[in-house]
């Protein structure tokens, strides 16, 4: 503890001068020196600002002890998804706030807060007070530093920038084992970016250390995070049968537990994976009852909304999807977010209006998923649109996108679509 800090914290609250609280103890220069440096001022000295303070070290001792248990327990609330806890303890650690300031806690509290603000979805806070943040980093400790660049890899994911949230995360992965203990979600999200980036094999080994340190620490909720998760990889290798035991046992413990959020997510995958295994119908029960659940008009219904179009399509089902996107679009106002984008290929495909579609496709939304670093989905629609001139007899075309297609695939395979981590 800095107590000269904690000195110069009560006596600003107490609005005393530094002549009215140093006269007959010390010079104004001596104490001047005492609240800025935590090397000045012998004990006998520091009591006797105590005093006339009306504070002791020992008990500061033991508030800034107190403190730091909390700043520990709002963090873990945080990584085990205990929200409750986590806004109890954030409006508590607030109510300090200026108190901590005169700490060496406070990069640690302001990093907490980044985390927190992540994990309650508030970005444009996040975003205003990561910026001012930045000024500071070279005063952070090595902790801090991991903390501070952990922290921007989540941003990014949530983002959608999985690249360059991967980029992030491995820039630190050498400190990854090191803060372990502290940090226990870091091969969780690890595993998540590889996931949505289609590498199946890495994010399989990042989610089974990410589920080794869940396991070590008893984090139930994190643990059917990382198993719903492990069923999305065994689903994209073609582990259907593996697939198909995990999420029906995290589905009935998202069900015992009383777990939304877990129970939409595996919902979703189940339509995914019965879709794999071409039982269509099962499929569409599973995203219905995920529909059901969501919100509309977030990114979530979007994202299941494009696999039960697409399940719809596959059924032959033209119009009830065409319906069903039409009344989504009319419900957007990017309309070049990539999501819209996905929709509105989805639906002049139900239309059947194959000229509009393959127009849309090259001037729309190839560009955007190639913007957004959708590799899978800038492969997709690659293919199909050498396809579509290869059709034409427009050959020139047809190998044009097809070499998009291969450098876009060497790209998704070798992951050097990274883009560059500071934030503007």
């Amino acid at each position: 503890m800095h107590i000269g800090k904690i000195i110069y914290y009560h006596r600003k609250k107490q609005k005393k001068t530094q002549e009215q609280l140093c006269q007959g103890i010390c010079s104004t220069t001596h104490l001047s020196k005492i609240e800025n440096s935590p090397k000045e001022g012998n004990l006998e000295t520091l009591e006797m600002l105590c005093n006339r303070l009306g504070i002791s070290i020992e008990e500061e001792n033991k508030k800034t002890q107190f403190i730091r248990q909390q700043l520990s327990q709002f963090y873990e609330s945080i990584e085990r998804v205990h929200r409750d806890n986590a806004d109890r303890l954030y409006k508590e650690l607030l109510a300090n706030k200026d108190y901590i300031q005169c700490t060496e806690m406070i990069y640690l509290f302001e990093l907490y807060i980044l985390r927190y603000l992540l994990a309650i979805d508030d970005i444009p806070e996040f975003e205003h007070l990561s910026s001012a943040m930045k000024k500071n980093i070279n005063k952070f400790s090595s902790f801090e530093k991991y903390l501070w660049e952990f922290i921007q890899g989540i941003y990014f994911a949530i983002k959608q920038q999985y690249a360059r949230s991967v980029a992030i995360l491995e820039k630190i992965e050498d400190k990854a084992e090191l803060y372990s203990e502290k940090i226990t979600d870091y091969y969780y999200y690890k595993a998540a970016m590889h996931g949505y980036l289609k590498h199946f094999t890495l994010s399989l080994h990042y989610s089974y250390k990410a589920l080794r340190i869940f396991q070590n620490t008893g984090n139930i909720l994190r643990i059917m995070h990382v198993k719903n998760g492990l069923a999305v990889n065994f689903i994209y290798i073609n582990d259907l049968d593996q697939a198909e035991v995990m999420l029906k046992t995290v589905l009935n413990d998202a069900e015992m537990l009383k777990d939304k959020s877990i129970k939409i997510s595996v919902l979703h995958n189940l339509g995914l994976l019965y879709s794999k295994k071409r039982r269509l119908q099962e499929s569409l029960t599973f995203y219905s009852k995920c529909l059901q659940l969501k919100s509309k008009h977030t990114l979530g219904y979007y994202n299941t909304l494009v696999e039960y179009a697409q399940v719809l399509l596959d059924l032959k089902e033209n119009e009830k999807a065409a319906n069903l996107l039409h009344e989504a679009l009319n419900g957007f106002n990017e309309l070049t977010s990539s999501k819209y984008v996905e929709l509105m290929v989805l639906y002049l495909e139900a239309i059947e209006d194959k000229n509009s579609l393959m127009d849309y496709i090259s001037t729309e939304a190839l560009p955007a998923m190639e913007k957004d670093m959708n590799l899978y989905k800038a492969i997709k629609y690659s293919d199909r649109l050498a396809e579509f001139f290869e059709e034409k007899g427009d050959f020139t075309s047809a190998n044009r996108y097809l070499h998009l297609s291969n450098n876009l695939l060497k790209k998704l395979t070798f992951n050097d679509g990274k883009q560059p981590v500071n934030i503007d």
